[in-house]
């Protein structure tokens, strides 16, 4: 079939390679109960116990209603704990419990074992190069217009 010229658009690529990306991710964390979106939220508070919700979607670009609704899910099963933050009580401190660190160091194993199947599939000499250069267009799209 003919595709016109997609083949020769970065879009289209990045498009399939992100499917192909978070197909081997999603399948890599499902056996945990975990979306994509619940293992970054809970990286992010394991780095930095006590961030304030709102800190934690402006990192990961995720918006006041889904993130509330990703934290809710976590707090439900005991992953994480809010509490209300020293400085503004109007806001909420988030801590990973002892059994989200056990989800998350299992989760972990199984996110390293994912990125080195994509790894092995870029290939060691442009992986460093894929990451600068995605790094780079990721920038790209949070710059200010």
């Amino acid at each position: 079939m003919d595709i016109g010229d997609l083949d020769r658009q970065v879009g289209f690529f990045l498009r399939l390679a992100q499917v192909a990306v978070f197909k081997d991710l999603v399948a890599a964390l499902e056996p945990f109960g975990l979306r994509l979106t619940d293992y970054s939220v809970l990286l992010v508070i394991e780095a930095n116990p006590g961030l304030k919700q709102q800190s934690i979607g402006e990192a990961l670009r995720i918006q006041r209603p889904n993130l509330v609704v990703i934290i809710d899910g976590l707090e439900r099963r005991g992953l994480v704990r809010r509490s209300v933050a020293r400085r503004d009580r109007r806001s909420h401190a988030l801590r990973i419990t002892p059994a989200g660190a056990a989800v998350l160091e299992e989760a972990n194993a199984a996110q390293a074992a994912h990125e080195a199947r994509i790894r092995a599939a870029v290939g060691p000499s442009d992986w460093a190069a894929l990451l600068e250069a995605l790094a780079r267009l990721a920038r790209l799209g949070s710059s200010p217009t």
